[in-house]
């Protein structure tokens, strides 16, 4: 009895194991399918599927005609799969000795990362094929691009370079990365238990978009030319450096930017975008653009140099002429580079002035061109200034540029006085080359005159015919420009060093109808040769001289250039300023587009030139007196002959006293007599005659000269 109880106990402890068992089994099935069934769903669906990204094909890079300067070439990627492999040391070896890798080193590989490996990317299309024949197992081949640069090492600096991930990361291959680098795709490979990918024909995936094309201002054969010419001056001259950049005046197109010798890989910088140095005399054109649109000098005015070569202008700013003259004319001064006159020009027109017309021209800011690094250049304000700026920044010195500031000024001074925003993309294209955004000529803002860029271009022609830059001469065309020769600054002392120049020439054709403007820049020439009319000047020429030579040159080219040169600006009307406050009178004219030119210390404006009611260009300057000239306390007309007929209507105007003219020159009579008081009933008259003494007047600091004779005398 008792053995049977026994055994039924023993029963029913199995059973209630059993029981509990299975209760235990059931609770963790309900667990795992109901609680856990979208964590482990997860896992299932990574270790079975993989996604892969398809990458798009990488936009072009097309120069002006469409011609291509980076294009995207196919080749292959090569990865592995070890566990999928029969035996992958062997199949190590074929892909080691297939590639030209070290086989024992891919099978380590293999073995510390059975799952994936990638053994190689951008193979070569013959060898990447070859692979893909074999049909090795757990060996994949796909699909890669490789950017390929037409020019080389030509344009290098300019167009920049992509990663390895196909994103770019200098030059205009970064700046216009969101454009080129289109939106990659993805594919779905299942895997199967062994391990296995398998792609299915309806598998989930997203077709990837290529980039656009992008079609820049740059010009593939004037590049060519540009970088060709500077390496040979460069290497022929043993300089440090050289850089040069090109762009068309009327839009503001940069047509080419070169660098030589060319930066390693990854550290490549373009210099003409992104270093700054000091311009020298290439700087006068911004004090000699002034004093003309000023009024502070005339092309055939007089001023006073030093025979000897050697004048101190201001405390502490002793300057030096080459070209040793105890005077020049303005026009010589230009063409002989005179530091003591540019010096003394510096000093007329004042700090405020200056640097006016100095930021006006883009000096000191970013140009707005958006290429990677781009610097700004140094121009302290006038607040910073000492007593020896003023005529020190004048010839170009305590200032610093970059070659793009400076080609943008001397095409402000082409073009007529209106300043563009620089330009290095025309248009923005699909994969199938149509147009999606065209990019615009853009005109900053006027800054001369067009009559003080026409005389501002004579002068830089006859630099290049008779003055300094006539290595620079074209046969049958006429070339416009300046040289440049700046002693380096060495920080380890303190000052200029000695024998270390940086020479450049800044010039543009034709010089009656521009199209074409240029900077060269040589740095650190050795050979005793250091004049920028000697070693940048050539430079200038031979590339001028090989795009004559080209079948479509853009100097011959006329119509066929895309960009128009920038309309005139439209006629604005002179306001009434007089009695004015002085702090009013800026802002009014600022308001219709004019500038202030003050004249005297009173309060309020008593005079103004032009009138009101005249109608003039926007952006002209209108001449304000604000004290009484000594003449209009007497109330007496002055004594005008032998004035010239300019200054004549000037001091008439200050009286507002109207006037009618006979001739030409030097008044030589005028009705009433001098001394008639005011105000007249009647306009004065002035007759007039053409006068050498009219080129011959005293200045504070003009050099008045006795006669016609000693006038000629002084001539260079």
């Amino acid at each position: 009895m008792a053995h049977r109880e026994m055994r039924r106990n023993r029963v029913l402890v199995a059973a209630a194991g059993l029981f509990l068992g299975l209760a235990c089994l059931w609770a963790r099935a309900a667990w795992l399918q109901v609680f856990r069934h979208s964590h482990y769903a997860e896992r299932a669906e990574r270790n079975q599927e993989l996604r892969v990204l398809l990458e798009p094909v990488r936009g072009p890079l097309l120069d002006r005609r469409g011609r291509p300067l980076a294009r995207d070439l196919l080749t292959y990627s090569i990865s592995a799969a070890p566990r999928e492999m029969k035996d992958p040391r062997a199949t190590a070896r074929v892909l080691a000795r297939a590639l030209g890798l070290d086989p024992a080193r891919l099978a380590r590989a293999f073995a510390a990362r059975p799952w994936f490996v990638r053994v190689a990317r951008r193979v070569p299309p013959d060898r990447g094929e070859r692979i893909a024949r074999a049909g090795q197992r757990g060996v994949y081949v796909a699909l890669e691009t490789r950017r390929e640069y037409v020019l080389g090492n030509a344009a290098e600096e300019i167009l920049g370079c992509t990663n390895i991930d196909h994103v770019g990361v200098e030059g205009l291959e970064r700046m216009c990365d969101e454009e080129l680098r289109g939106r990659p795709g993805w594919t779905t490979l299942f895997r199967d238990g062994r391990g296995r990918s398998h792609q299915l024909q309806r598998g989930q995936e997203r077709r990837p978009e290529d980039g656009h094309q992008v079609v820049l201002t740059l010009d593939a054969d004037l590049q060519a030319i540009v970088e060709h010419h500077l390496a040979e001056a460069v290497d022929t001259l043993r300089a440090a450096r050289g850089f040069a950049l090109f762009l068309d005046p009327r839009s503001g197109e940069i047509l080419a930017a070169a660098n030589v010798p060319h930066s390693p890989p990854g550290r490549a910088r373009n210099w003409t975008f992104t270093d700054q140095f000091e311009p020298g005399s290439t700087y006068k054109v911004v004090v000699a653009s002034a004093s003309l649109e000023e009024g502070v000098a005339r092309p055939d005015q007089w001023f006073e140099a030093a025979a000897d070569g050697k004048a101190t202008i201001a405390p502490g700013a002793v300057f030096h002429d080459v070209h040793k003259q105890p005077a020049f004319t303005f026009r010589d001064a230009v063409r002989w580079s005179s530091n003591i006159v540019m010096g003394k020009l510096g000093l007329r027109l004042g700090a405020d002035r200056l640097y006016r017309y100095s930021t006006a021209l883009g000096f000191g800011s970013l140009t707005g061109s958006r290429f990677p690094g781009e610097a700004g250049g140094k121009l302290r304000s006038p607040a910073r200034w000492s007593q020896r700026s003023c005529p020190t920044i004048a010839i170009g010195q305590e200032v610093a540029v970059t070659p793009l500031q400076l080609a943008l000024a001397y095409a402000a001074v082409a073009n007529g006085g209106v300043l563009m925003r620089p330009m290095l993309v025309r248009e923005i294209r699909d994969g199938e080359g149509r147009t999606l955004r065209r990019v615009a000529p853009e005109a900053a803002h006027r800054v001369f005159t067009a009559s003080t860029m026409s005389l501002m271009r004579e002068m830089l022609t006859a630099v290049v015919d008779s003055g300094t830059a006539r290595a620079a001469r074209v046969p049958g065309l006429r070339v416009a420009g300046k040289t440049g020769t700046a002693q380096k600054y060495d920080a380890d002392v303190g000052t200029y060093g000695k024998g270390k120049y940086l020479s450049s020439f800044a010039g543009f054709v034709p010089a009656d109808d521009p199209c074409l403007v240029g900077v060269v820049v040589i740095d650190e020439p050795s050979g005793g040769r250091y004049y920028g009319g000697e070693v940048a000047a050539p430079v200038f020429r031979e590339v001028v001289l090989d795009v004559l030579r080209l079948p479509e040159s853009p100097i011959l080219s006329g119509p066929v250039t895309v960009a128009a040169r920038p309309p005139a600006p439209a006629p604005v009307t002179v306001p009434d300023l007089r009695l004015l406050w002085r702090e009013a009178v800026e802002q009014r004219l600022a308001d219709v587009g004019l500038r202030a030119r003050l004249a005297g210390e009173g309060p309020r404006v008593l005079a103004q030139e032009p009138a009101a009611g005249q109608a003039v260009e926007r952006g002209a300057s209108v001449t304000v007196w604000l004290s009484p000239p000594a003449d209009s306390s007497a109330a007496r007309l002055p004594d005008l002959a032998g004035v010239p007929l300019r200054e004549a209507l000037r001091r008439l105007t200050r009286l507002e006293v109207p006037a009618r003219i006979q001739g030409s020159g030097v008044v030589v009579r005028q009705s009433p007599a001098a001394g008639a008081p005011l105000p007249l009933k009647s306009p004065c008259r002035l007759w007039c005659e053409p006068s050498l003494a009219a080129a011959l007047p005293a200045g504070p600091a003009g050099a008045e000269l006795p006669d016609a004779a000693a006038a000629r005398s002084r001539e260079p």
